[in-house]
């Protein structure tokens, strides 16, 4: 990120596997508020691999093959380790929202993408998810 420093919250270095899906525009992420919960198979594209590099409260850094455009919804998995919660390894899910998208690829075909974190959820309370 060039210029001043915009972040609320600080981001830790790692190096963490990602599962993601993306979402269709017309489905908002399925962590609303109010409202039922609805099964996301029918309004995503495929799974989708990648490695988180930084990850906050409120965002999370990844590099992945997946072509993403800015604004796209997000329901991600991966496992929160130990060194960034202080207690025991975490199964989490969260949905984001793509806010910046690396225009260069690196040698392995990888780019980066910013995206701002709406909520975490433990695994353990989700249902729906299917490999």
């Amino acid at each position: 990120m060039s210029g001043r420093e915009r972040r609320i919250s600080p981001r830790k270095d790692c190096a963490v596997p990602v599962r993601f899906r993306v979402l269709s525009h017309a489905t908002s992420p399925e962590f609303a508020a109010s409202g039922p919960r609805q099964t996301v198979s029918s309004h995503a594209r495929g799974i989708s691999e990648g490695e988180a590099v930084n990850l906050s409260e409120r965002g999370i850094y990844f590099r992945s093959r997946e072509r993403l455009t800015i604004g796209a919804p997000l329901e991600i998995y991966f496992r929160l380790p130990r060194e960034l919660t202080g207690r025991s390894a975490e199964e989490v899910r969260c949905s984001a929202r793509v806010v910046h998208v690396d225009a260069e690829t690196d040698s392995d075909g990888l780019s980066g993408i910013g995206a701002t974190v709406e909520r975490f959820e433990p695994v353990a309370m989700i249902r729906n998810w299917h490999n």
